[in-house]
């Protein structure tokens, strides 16, 4: 059945490679061949005329004078037919000085096109059609070429040989093959965020307007004012899309899977805003293309077409950041370069010392930010920077080829001695993901086009920490060491074909390949009951993937059904994975939409629960084998879309079913088992309203889920609240333009996640104390609320208006509300009056972030 599906999906794709090829360009001297021995001629000419010249093969031409005059337009050849027998080729005379001028119009509507770029190959000269679509230029030679650019449509080259007898033409330009991505609503939520037809949504930094508590465009950070989108932990990178953890959204920057998107532990968003083009989310409805993971997609692009030139810097409480985006080489060649790295090491900011103290809190580190305390000899040294390259080379109007390239770190070294109880403690932890993309992207045709690319990336994780106590007696020393590795190395081929069978129909079929290996270790010098799952662990997955999935779009409705066909060698299966999305418009205010998806993931984060000696990134990578299992997801949702009058009107309603989630504890089990298995069952609801008067927006989400999680083994097989479940989340943004000031101010206020709560002491096995907790996520922390506020001026820094500055302040948490994010219990030993030490049970709160201050000063060029 396999490989009939596999024929299936293939065999009308290259059927439809040959029979396009009679509408493709083939080099001038293939044609004249075939003239020769069709009509019995001989052409005369210098190789070097004819040499590099392409045309379109003849369609209509039977006669040999049409033929000749069919290449005499498609050239800037001239055919002098001697006698019967010979003809001479020679290229024309080149005129100079011609002034021309043009109409663009859209090929279906004759639509005027306004604002095209009118380029001369070769030079830096140009220009740009007005909005009834007309240009002139003047000063050319006929032997040059003119390149005609605009959003939406495919670029077109003319020689301006072609306007030699009618200096003004009328040139239409062919809708770009993109049809299947038009927007189904701007303006989402504000300025830079669309809804787009195939259900996800689009957001574009540069266009993107100013947001609650953001003063820079986080990549992150900005859609967790969608709804369904939460981050229990106030990170950036800890996102939950539909209950979904973070390790199982698929995230793509260039095609490279990311297997840690954020700085500062999480804090900040590892994507430089200022090179990303435009963030695509699916929180449901997946296309058949994405795979190998069971929650949303974030795919990540920084553009596929040669920029245009821009430049800038600019710094903050936390980090600087310098890109640059150029043309090369005439047009043909684009570079884009960003680089990030923090000030946390060269000066201690506000900002900086309210981030490192909710981070490290409940840690040692934390101790040693604290002036209060008693350590001394303390040495903290944190930084984080990233860098981003990427080469975009046009190849000829239908090769294209990018290479990508991006790099980011995190780096902890902290070291401290405690007089007072003669201890020494030291912790370095680092982390970083790179990877490198290269895309070759060709156009056999206006309809048919394939893409291609080559794919690897890399991420490592290392914790190592020590704990020494010197005492009176050195048989009583106590040394402990840590050691904590994680890596995954990821390399893979990623094939596409794309077809256009009509205006209204797309089919779009594939080929992905990946092999990705984990490694992992766990050890210490004074616990020999470590669990040994994964602990110095080798492990690895082939994933190869055929997926096929048809299109179909009109002005009323929007249909997407595809399969996707999963291989992974570590457990030796294939899995299919049907998925639908489908949008009708009922009326011009109402439209309908329903979705549906199987999916399936091999490697995914094990959420442990274990102590590594700081508490900070403890989830693990590993490859689900026949110890752990696969992950699979099956999502339905429907909903309507509502707009009238400027109020937008978002409604979603979903059903989830997650199994194969791997918990690996030595706590919060009393029934002490190493690890865990289990699943969710989550539905909800998510809500958008939105408003815009004017320059004034303001919009509402909510979100409602409810998950029910059943672990074997844990809470008598019954089951719990989810782990991080948010049944109720709600946003209130508001943003205000003036001119160049921009204001914003939001207020968020969700349900406090459940926790299991300690409810005494026991002695296991081996006559150690342990907590016994009681039912599990029975309780449930206190409701979270925060107001955020932000402001940006933009100005001219010079008086020709070639240099932009902006300036901007943003206040987190305005009223320092003190939100408890997480709870957590251990035994400590306590001295009783009697100076007695006794070990008793200690409640930890992990708090939110506080009123937290940012200023930015930025330049751009």
């Amino acid at each position: 059945m396999f490989r009939k599906l596999v024929f299936s999906c293939f065999l009308l794709l290259f059927v439809k490679v040959a029979s396009s090829q009679n509408n493709q360009q083939v080099a001038l001297k293939i044609i004249l061949t075939e003239i020769e021995n069709t009509h019995n001629v001989k052409f005369s000419y210098n190789s070097s005329v004819v040499s590099n010249k392409f045309v379109l093969r003849f369609t209509k031409e039977k006669s040999l004078k049409e033929k000749l005059q069919n290449l005499r337009s498609q050239t800037f050849l001239d055919f002098n037919q001697i006698d019967q027998r010979y003809i001479v080729i020679a290229e024309r005379e080149i005129q100079k000085n011609l002034s021309i001028c043009g109409t663009l119009i859209n090929s279906k509507t004759s639509e005027p096109l306004a604002f095209s770029s009118i380029i001369i190959e070769n030079s830096s000269r140009g220009t740009t059609s007005n909005e009834e679509g007309f240009f002139r230029l003047s000063r050319l030679s006929s032997n040059q070429v003119l390149l005609i650019k605009t959003i939406g449509f495919q670029p077109k080259k003319i020689p301006v040989y072609r306007f030699l007898n009618n200096s003004c033409l009328t040139i239409s330009l062919n809708e770009e093959n993109y049809q299947l991505d038009e927007v189904l609503i701007s303006d989402y939520i504000t300025q830079g965020v669309s809804k787009k037809q195939n259900g996800g949504i689009q957001v574009s930094p540069k266009k993107l307007g100013i947001l609650p508590g953001l003063i820079e465009p986080d990549v992150l950070l900005s859609l967790q004012l969608l709804p369904g989108i939460q981050s229990p932990n106030e990170t950036a990178s800890g996102l939950q899309i539909r209950g979904s953890s973070p390790d199982q959204n698929l995230v793509l920057f260039d095609g490279i899977k990311m297997y840690q998107s954020g700085h500062f532990f999480g804090l900040i968003s590892s994507f430089n805003p200022y090179v990303t083009k435009n963030i695509n989310v699916f929180r449901s409805g997946t296309e058949a293309k994405f795979g190998d993971r069971i929650g949303g997609v974030l795919d990540i692009s920084s553009g596929e077409e040669v920029p245009d030139f821009e430049a800038g810097f600019g710094v903050n409480l936390t980090h600087t950041d310098v890109f640059v985006k150029t043309p090369l080489l005439n047009n043909k060649v684009g570079l884009v370069f960003s680089a990030r790295r923090s000030i946390t090491d060269w000066v201690e900011t506000i900002t900086y010392k309210n981030f490192s103290e909710s981070v490290f809190q409940n840690t040692r580190i934390f101790e040693g930010l604290n002036e209060d305390t008693r350590l001394t000899n303390v040495n903290n040294d944190f930084y984080f920077k990233d860098y981003n390259l990427k080469v975009v080379a046009d190849l000829s109007d239908k090769s294209k080829v990018s290479l990508s390239n991006l790099f980011n770190k995190n780096e902890l070294n902290y070291s401290s001695e405690n007089p007072r109880f003669r201890e020494t403690s030291s912790d370095f932890i680092a982390y970083q993901n790179n990877g490198t993309r290269i895309n070759w992207n060709y156009k056999f045709n206006n309809n048919l086009s394939q893409n291609l690319d080559v794919h690897y990336s890399e991420y490592d994780f290392e914790y190592l920490g020590s704990r020494a106590q010197q005492r009176n007696d050195p048989k009583n020393n106590n040394n402990k060491n840590f050691e904590v590795k994680n890596t995954v190395k990821d390399n893979g081929i990623y094939y596409d074909l794309s077809y256009k069978i009509s205006d209204k129909l797309n089919l779009n079929s594939g080929y992905q390949y990946s092999n990705t290996k984990v490694y992992y270790l766990f050890q210490t010098n004074f616990n020999n009951s470590i669990n040994k799952l994964l602990n110095d662990e080798n492990s690895s997955n082939i994933s190869q993937a055929i997926f096929s999935e048809i299109k179909y779009n009109n002005s009323k409705s929007y249909i997407s059904v595809g399969v996707r066909a999963n291989h992974f060698s570590s457990v030796n299966q294939w899995f299919f994975e049907p998925r639908l999305f489908a949008s009708t418009k009922v009326s011009e205010s109402l439209t309908l939409k329903a979705s549906g998806e199987i999916k399936n993931q091999a490697v995914s984060q094990i959420i442990e629960r274990r102590n590594n000696g700081v508490g900070l990134e403890n989830n693990v990578w590993a490859v689900a084998n026949i110890e752990i299992p696969i992950l699979k997801s099956q999502q339905v949702s429907a909903g309507f879309i509502y707009r009238q009058k400027g109020w937008n009107f978002d409604v979603d309603f979903y059903k989830k079913k997650i199994q194969g989630i791997t918990l690996m504890t030595e706590e919060v089990s009393s029934q002490g088992l190493p690890y865990l298995f289990g699943e969710s069952d989550i539905y909800g609801v998510d809500v958008l309203l939105k408003k815009r008067f004017g320059n004034y927006r303001s919009w509402i989400s909510y979100s409602y889920a409810n998950i029910q999680q059943v672990f074997k083994g844990l809470n008598n097989d019954n089951a719990f609240n989810g782990i991080d479940e948010i049944p109720h989340s709600f946003t209130w943004s508001h943003t205000y333009k003036l001119h160049q000031l921009e204001l914003s101010l939001g207020w968020k206020m969700r349900s406090g996640v459940p926790y299991t709560s300690a409810t005494g002491t026991y002695l296991d096995n081996n006559k150690n104390l342990r907590i016994s907790y009681g039912v599990v996520n029975e309780k449930r922390l206190p409701n979270y609320q925060k107001v955020d506020f932000s402001s940006t001026y933009s100005f001219n820094f010079s008086k020709k208006k070639n240099i932009q500055g902006k300036i901007g302040l943003s206040l987190l948490n305005v009223f320092n509300q003190r939100n408890i994010l997480d709870r957590t219990y251990e035994l400590k030993f306590v001295t009783n009056p009697g100076n007695v030490e006794v070990q008793k049970i200690v409640e930890t709160d992990r708090l939110s972030l506080g009123f937290t201050p940012n200023v930015v000063f930025r330049l751009t060029f």
